[in-house]
């Protein structure tokens, strides 16, 4: 292979910051960055988490650290910000990763205003923020790479009763597209990516446990026919992330196993499909 082609996709002497560092994707996205070279910032509010995660970044030979935050506190935002720019020296990759959905299954006319309100706050408001404060140092710098995590249930709806979830990502997806407009002369690329139902991570384990049968379904909407591993999603952020992603911004990129390609409808095999090799004309 071609060294110039991999040399695209080094991450070497960079700095990002992570949010939602301490467990599920966030840790999947940490590991891809440092396995590229890149020193990692992990945030969230449990230190002791961070500091597991962090100890693990650091064997792929990079410099790590794990920074406990409310995110949604402006004031120790700006404060998380200067330090990562005073300790590491700079900040070229943004990870907005932090949020969770409500996983009461409370249909919206009846959820609680301050269920709404929490999701809408971490999953849109927080990652706002975050864009506002990476945007600021990255013009500072002359260069920057902001990457948003949206979700499949940005772009449709689903019977999962989480409006509020639905509507924050679906302004994780307008916010993304609009901020590659105003930063793409500054040298500052704005993507997201938008997973499907992933396994292995704490949000989504307690929405199966807590509502039976939605594993099931999630596993069989997927024309891939499985869930989303953490470790799916590492190359997805490495390229986004790298050189070789240059000239891309304002894009969501579906990591979903074609969840989105075929709306979510895809919940058995057609019967064309059912025997491997075995050749039948759709309608015959």
């Amino acid at each position: 292979m071609d060294p110039k082609l991999m040399e695209l996709f080094d991450l070497s002497g960079k700095t990002a910051l992570v949010t939602g560092g301490s467990s599920g994707l966030g840790v999947a996205f940490a590991q891809g960055m440092a396995k590229a070279g890149a020193n990692v910032v992990v945030t969230a509010r449990r230190q002791e988490l961070l500091d597991s995660v962090a100890a693990d970044l650091r064997t792929h030979g990079v410099k790590a650290k794990g920074i406990s935050c409310d995110i949604t506190d402006e004031e120790a935002m700006e404060g998380l910000f200067n330090q990562v720019v005073e300790e590491f020296g700079s900040l070229d990759i943004m990870v907005n990763n932090a949020g969770y959905t409500d996983r009461s299954g409370t249909r919206h006319d009846q959820a609680s205003p301050r269920r709404i309100r929490n999701v809408i706050e971490l999953d849109l408001m927080a990652t706002t923020l975050g864009c506002r404060l990476a945007s600021q140092q990255m013009v500072k710098q002359g260069s920057g790479v902001i990457i948003n995590i949206s979700s499949i249930l940005g772009k449709v709806g689903s019977e999962f009763r989480a409006a509020s979830y639905h509507a924050a990502k679906g302004g994780v997806d307008a916010l993304t597209r609009v901020l590659a407009l105003e930063f793409a002369r500054e040298n500052i690329r704005v993507n997201a990516i938008a997973p499907s139902y992933f396994e292995g991570t704490e949000m989504m384990d307690q929405v199966f446990e807590a509502t039976p049968g939605t594993k099931v379904q999630a596993e069989t909407r997927t024309p891939m026919g499985r869930l989303g591993r953490p470790e799916d999603l590492e190359a997805a952020i490495v390229f986004l992330a790298s050189d070789a992603a240059r000239f891309i911004t304002g894009h969501i990129l579906y990591v979903d196993g074609g969840w989105t390609a075929g709306g979510g409808f895809h919940q058995i095999a057609p019967p064309w499909e059912s025997e491997p090799g075995k050749q039948i004309t759709p309608g015959n």
